[in-house]
C-alpha cells in the first residue's frame, strides 16, 4: 500500500495520469460529435424514406390496373409498371431495413458499421427516389384523363349546389315553372350518382360521357333559374297589360268615331294572345329556347298597335280641326273674290285695273276647281274606312292649295286696298294743304308786312301750282296712283317747308315791331336811341326784317340789358 502510494505521489506518475485522463475526455467528446453528425444524417435519410414512402404508389398502380382491364392500349404499360413497383417496393424495404440496422449500430456507438450503413443509404436512397418519381410520373400519364374528370366534377357540384340553393330560395319566382325545375335537380342529382359509378369501375370514357350530361343539365337548370323569373314577369304581367291596353283605346277610339279597321286591332290580338299561352304553357315545361324573341316580338308588335292607335286619335282631332279650317278658309276665299270682282266692277276704269282682269279670272277658275275638289275629298275623308293619318294627309294637301290661291287672291286684294287708300289719302292731304296755304295768306294780311320778297310771290304760285296738279290728278280717269303719291309726296315737302319760312318771317316781323314799340318811349330821352330805332324802321319798311331786329334789340340792350329774352316771350305769345 505505501508503495502504490508512494508510486502515485511520484511527479512523473500524475503527470501521466493527468495527460491520460485529457486524452480519454477528448476521445470522448470527438465520439460524442461524431455520433451526432451521424445522427442527423440518418435522420435526414428517415425524412426522404418518409418522403417517398408518402406518394401513394400502390392507390394509384390499382387505378392503373382497372383502367387497363378495359383499356387494352395500357395494358402492356401497366403490367411492366407492375413489375418495376416490385422492384420499388422491394428497394424501400431494403432501405427500411437499413435504417433500423444503422440505428441500432448508432445506439450501440459502432459508428465504422454506421457509416457503412450511411454509404449504402446513400446509393439506395438516391435509386429509391429515382424509381417511385418515375413510377408516380408514369402513373399520372394513365390517370391524368380521371384526375381531370375529377376536377371537373368537383366544379360542377359546386355550381351544382349554388344553383340549387338559389332556387329554392325563390321559389316563389319559379312556382310557375317549379315542378319542371325540381325535375331538372332530381335528374342531375341522379347524373351526379351515375357519374360516381362509371369512375368507381373506371369506365372512363362512360363517365366522360355522364359528364356531358352534367354539363348540359347544369346549363339547362342556369338558364332556367336565371331567365325565368323576368320572361314570366313578361309573359303573365307586361304583355297581357299591354293587350288589354290595346283593347281598352281600341274601344274608346272606335265608340269616339275613329275608323281603326284599317289596323286589323281584333286580328292581331287574337293572334298574339294564343300564341302568348303556347309560350306560356312551354315556359311551363322548361322549355324557355326561342321564348324570349317571341316575347320581344309580341311587345313590339302591341307597341307599335298602340302607338299607331294614338296617332289615329290625334289625327281623327287634327282631322277634324283641318275640315273646318277648309271650311273657313274656302269661305273667306269666297268672300274675297266676290269682293274683288265687285270692287273692279266699281272702280276697275277708275284705277287702271285692266291688268288684274286676267288675274281675277286665273284665279276664280282655281278656286272653282278646288272648292269641286274639296267637297269630294271632304266627302271621302267624312265616309272612309281608311287611315285618319292618309285623310289627314290628303285633306292638308287640300288645305295648302286652298291657301296658296287664297294668298293669290289677297294679294290683288291688297293691290285695289292698296289704291283705293292712296286716293282717300291724297283727298285727305290736299285738304290740308289748301288749308295750310290759306293760313299763311292770312297770317301776311293779318300781320300787314310793309314789304315781302319776290320770291314769296313765286314760292306761292308755285305752291299753288302743286295743289292744282294733284286735283288734276285724283280728276282724272284712270287714277295714276304713282304719279299722284310722287307729287302729293313732293307738295306736302314743299308747302310745309314754305310754310315755316312764312312763320319765321312773319314771327320776325312782329319782333320788329314790338322791340321799336318798347324802344320809343325812350326817343326823347336818349338821341342815340332815336336814331337807331329810325335806322330799325326804314329796314323794317325795306322788308329788312333781321337787319331791323338786329339793330332794335342792340339799342334796347343799351338802356335794359337782358331785354331780349322778354321780347322773345312776347313775341312768342303774340304769334300764338
Amino acid at each position: 500500500m505505501e508503495a502504490v502510494l508512494n508510486f502515485l505521489s511520484n511527479k512523473f506518475v500524475i503527470i501521466a495520469l493527468v495527460a491520460l485522463i485529457i486524452i480519454l475526455v477528448v476521445w470522448f467528446v470527438i465520439r460524442k460529435m461524431q455520433s451526432s453528425k451521424l445522427k442527423k444524417r440518418l435522420s435526414d435519410y428517415e425524412v426522404r424514406y418518409n418522403s417517398i414512402k408518402s406518394v401513394p404508389l400502390p392507390y394509384k398502380l390499382n387505378k392503373a390496373v382497372a383502367i387497363a382491364r378495359v383499356n387494352q392500349d395500357v395494358m402492356q404499360s401497366v403490367t411492366n409498371c407492375k413489375d418495376d413497383f416490385d422492384l420499388v417496393q422491394s428497394n424501400l424495404k431494403q432501405i427500411s431495413q437499413l435504417l433500423a440496422d444503422t440505428e441500432d449500430f448508432l445506439l450501440m456507438n459502432k459508428n465504422k458499421q454506421v457509416k457503412e450503413g450511411l454509404l449504402d443509404l446513400d446509393s439506395m436512397m438516391v435509386l429509391g427516389e429515382k424509381q417511385v418519381s418515375e413510377m408516380d410520373a408514369f402513373l399520372d400519364t394513365i390517370l391524368e384523363k380521371e384526375t381531370a374528370q375529377r376536377q371537373e366534377v368537383t366544379g360542377f357540384k359546386d355550381k351544382f349546389r349554388e344553383l340549387k340553393a338559389f332556387a329554392f330560395e325563390n321559389s316563389s319566382s319559379l312556382s310557375f315553372s317549379w315542378n319542371k325545375i325540381e325535375g331538372v335537380i332530381q335528374e342531375t342529382e341522379k347524373m351526379f350518382s351515375a357519374f360516381e359509378e362509371w369512375m368507381y369501375a373506371s369506365e372512363f370514357e362512360k363517365a366522360s360521357a355522364k359528364l356531358e350530361e352534367i354539363k348540359g343539365s347544369i346549363i339547362n337548370l342556369e338558364l332556367l333559374i336565371n331567365d325565368l323569373p323576368d320572361l314570366l314577369q313578361e309573359a303573365r304581367g307586361v304583355l297581357p297589360n299591354l293587350v288589354d291596353e290595346v283593347a281598352r283605346n281600341n274601344a274608346i277610339l272606335q265608340k269616339k268615331g275613329v275608323s281603326l279597321a284599317h289596323l286589323e286591332i281584333e286580328k292581331n290580338l287574337i293572334v298574339i294572345t294564343d300564341a302568348l299561352k303556347n309560350d306560356l304553357d312551354s315556359l311551363q315545361n322548361g322549355e324557355c329556347t326561342g321564348v324570349s324573341e317571341h316575347l320581344l316580338n309580341y311587345k313590339t308588335r302591341l307597341l307599335q298597335l298602340n302607338d299607331q292607335i294614338s296617332k289615329e286619335g290625334v289625327a281623327y282631332d287634327d282631322l277634324q280641326n283641318a275640315i273646318s279650317e277648309v271650311e273657313n278658309v274656302t269661305i273667306q276665299t269666297k268672300e274675297a273674290i266676290q269682293f274683288i270682282n265687285e270692287t273692279f266692277e266699281k272702280l276697275g276704269s277708275r284705277f287702271g285695273w285692266g291688268n288684274l282682269k286676267e288675274q281675277i279670272a286665273e284665279q276664280e277658275v282655281k278656286f272653282n276647281k278646288l272648292v269641286e275638289k274639296k267637297e269630294r275629298v271632304v266627302e271621302s275623308v267624312q265616309q272612309s274606312d281608311s287611315s285618319s293619318v292618309e285623310n289627314l294627309y290628303l285633306l292638308k294637301e287640300l288645305l295648302q292649295d286652298i291657301n296658296v290661291c287664297h294668298t293669290e287672291i289677297a294679294k290683288i286684294k291688297e293691290v285695289m286696298d292698296n289704291a283705293h287708300s292712296d286716293e282717300e289719302r291724297a283727298k285727305k292731304q290736299l285738304l290740308k294743304l289748301q288749308l295750310i296755304m290759306n293760313e299763311m295768306q292770312v297770317k301776311i294780311r293779318k300781320n300787314r308786312l310793309p314789304a315781302i320778297s319776290d320770291t314769296y310771290n313765286s314760292d306761292l304760285d308755285k305752291a299753288f301750282d302743286y295743289i292744282r296738279s294733284i286735283e288734276t290728278l285724283i280728276d282724272d280717269t284712270p287714277l295714276n296712283v304713282q304719279l299722284l303719291n310722287a307729287t302729293l309726296k313732293d307738295a306736302i315737302d314743299y308747302i310745309y317747308k314754305l310754310y315755316n319760312n312764312v312763320n319765321n318771317v312773319v314771327g320776325m316781323a312782329v319782333m320788329v315791331e314790338n322791340t321799336i314799340v318798347f324802344g320809343n318811349k325812350y326817343r326823347s330821352t336818349y338821341a342815340d336811341i332815336d336814331s337807331e330805332l329810325t335806322r330799325a324802321e326804314l329796314c323794317f319798311r325795306n322788308g329788312e326784317y333781321t337787319q331791323a331786329l338786329t339793330i332794335a334789340i342792340a339799342t334796347i340792350e343799351k338802356i335794359h340789358p337782358g331785354t331780349y329774352e322778354t321780347l322773345i316771350k312776347e313775341n312768342a305769345k303774340s304769334a300764338a
